[in-house]
């Protein structure tokens, strides 16, 4: 092979490669910058015989939590949980397999969608404390009547 042509293809692979992680970075820079993100973790494949964890970014709406997934491209929520039957059902601290996984700081919450649905999903995610107050306030402040599950008319 000629060497100009594979210092052509070599330089064409390393300007790809800057391309993807520029493309990266700047679509989690975008979404860091949104009111009412977080980086945060989700667990994948409960039902398979390697659960793990992923890094992404949660973003608070005005209906739905949503999650971005930090390798991707794709500017849709990985994960949209409605706010409007969301209850936090547990809070753990990480265990000592997961605490590699997760961020430091982390405090694991089981959030449980569906119920009044007939439904009910579990999801966990693994975020800092301050994230963990800040999704709690938000379930909280929904408008009365709009989640089912938090209410004293529940």
């Amino acid at each position: 092979m000629n060497p100009s042509a594979l210092l052509l293809i070599l330089l064409s692979a390393a300007g790809l490669g800057l391309i993807v992680a520029y493309a990266l970075t700047s679509r989690r820079r975008a979404m860091s910058r949104m009111a009412g993100s977080f980086d945060c973790s989700i667990r994948v494949g409960e039902g398979t015989p390697r659960p793990r964890w992923r890094l992404g970014v949660g973003l608070l709406t005005a209906t739905t939590f949503n999650w971005y997934p930090v390798f991707g491209f794709s500017r849709r929520p990985a994960i949209r949980l409605p706010r409007a039957d969301m209850v936090i059902a547990s809070r753990s601290e990480p265990a000592p397999d997961d605490r590699h996984s997760v961020l430091a700081d982390a405090q694991v919450i089981v959030l449980r969608c569906g119920d009044h649905a007939g439904r009910p999903v579990e999801t966990r995610v693994a975020l800092e404390r301050d994230a963990v107050s800040a999704l709690s306030s938000w379930l909280e402040s929904s408008p009365p009547g709009y989640n089912l599950a938090i209410g004293r008319f529940t």
